[in-house]
């Protein structure tokens, strides 16, 4: 599956509470059509030994738009 989207392109938010938000790509799955953006969509998980952690969930492709 082609597309425009690399690990470590630069990527805008177009929508969601993040909307506006400019960061890069850490992660992506292009079968499954999302990816993980550094700073973008956190969500608080809660572990017994560590407590609570912050963790980057990922982001559905169609909500980001290239940057340059």
């Amino acid at each position: 599956m082609k597309s425009v989207f690399k690990k470590g392109s630069k990527v805008e938010v177009i929508s969601g509470a993040d909307k506006g938000k400019v960061s890069t790509i850490t992660k992506l799955f292009l079968k499954k059509s999302i990816a993980v953006v550094q700073g973008v969509n956190i969500k608080t998980h809660f572990d017994k030994k560590d407590g609570l952690l912050k963790i980057e969930s990922p982001i559905a492709l169609c909500k980001l738009k290239l940057k340059n």
